[in-house]
């Protein structure tokens, strides 16, 4: 599956104690190294959310994470993991039990997350329903493309896209459905959430994720390939990559023109700031991209701590 783009989802900000800030756990539950250790920008993310919208993208994150783990716990094989999503998926609908093996190399977050997925769902079942419906739907289209990401790879050698479809309908899954599902939050929490209709934010949302999950699959295009899959259709040298990279940086970029579309149609400062510093970072990682040579691409094409900085101090201005 694709990591984050650093900073890559659609809020980042100054972080605080959970505890305090996020009504996501009760009595010293997730607390904030759990949250912070499975990510970092998301941890930062929630002082800048309003109050309405922590728990519910709380808990979707942190489930999402927690089907991340599953698919990608690669000392299991892959029926094994199939079959743990699809337990996972029951699980998050009707909380009946579910248990994950032990996996030798977690992460510490990820760790105490698979440990704790009970309070996760004893905190999905405290949100209002219209919430709980969302988390659910957003969580099931997720498992439904990693269970395709899987039975796509499962052959032997490198394995490619045969369709332009194919790599469309897959960040939609893992990442457009997400732009959904923050504006259907942020829709029925929130009166005056965007000047913009919802149909149009719903449209723009969705184009945001999967553009970000499309910079992710370009950062990652090297080290895919050692790992026997290429996510970019119908290439797979090295100059064949090169060259269809840069058609997909141009899809990405479009993505981020409606990004901006909507981040300039929330209401709230804090949600603009939160909203359009992601694709500021998105908009470098592509400048960068574009520049690089296959040895510079192999390294790994990343942005500044210090840039993110920089960035930031725009997001501010752009946001009020």
């Amino acid at each position: 599956m694709k990591a984050e783009l650093g900073g890559g989802e659609f809020a980042v900000g100054r972080g605080g104690d959970l505890r305090e800030d996020c009504g996501v756990v009760k009595k010293g539950g997730l607390n904030t190294k759990v949250l912070k250790d499975v990510s970092r920008s998301f941890y930062l993310s929630l002082r800048f959310l309003p109050k309405a919208f922590r728990s519910s993208t709380s808990v979707g994150y942190l489930l999402a994470r927690a089907s991340d783990t599953i698919a990608d716990a690669g000392e299991l094989g892959v029926e094994e993991r199939r079959e743990l999503l699809s337990q996972f998926v029951k699980f998050v609908e009707t909380g009946e039990g579910f248990e994950m093996p032990v996996v030798a190399g977690l992460p510490e977050g990820e760790r105490v997350l698979m440990e704790r997925l009970d309070e996760c769902v004893e905190a999905l079942e405290e949100l209002p329903e219209c919430q709980q419906a969302s988390v659910r739907k957003v969580v099931g289209i997720i498992t439904e493309g990693q269970k395709w990401d899987l039975d796509r790879f499962e052959d032997k050698g490198v394995v490619g896209l045969q369709s332009d479809e194919e790599l469309r309908k897959y960040t939609y899954q893992v990442a457009g459905c997400v732009g959904e599902f923050w504006t259907e939050i942020g829709f029925g929490v929130e009166g005056d959430f965007a000047r913009a209709s919802e149909k149009e934010m719903m449209g723009w949302g969705q184009a945001y994720g999967r553009s970000l999950q499309l910079i992710n699959i370009l950062r990652d295009v090297p080290e895919d390939l050692e790992n026997g899959r290429c996510y970019l259709p119908g290439a797979i040298s090295k100059e064949e990559l090169l060259r269809e990279r840069q058609r997909w940086i141009k899809e990405a970029r479009e993505g981020l023109d409606l990004a901006d579309r909507y981040a300039e149609a929330l209401s709230g400062k804090r949600m603009r700031f939160g909203t359009v510093l992601p694709a500021m970072i998105g908009r470098e990682t592509l400048d960068r991209l574009e520049q690089s040579t296959w040895d510079e691409w192999e390294a790994g094409v990343k942005v500044s701590r210090k840039e993110i900085y920089r960035m930031m101090a725009q997001a501010v201005r752009f946001a009020v």
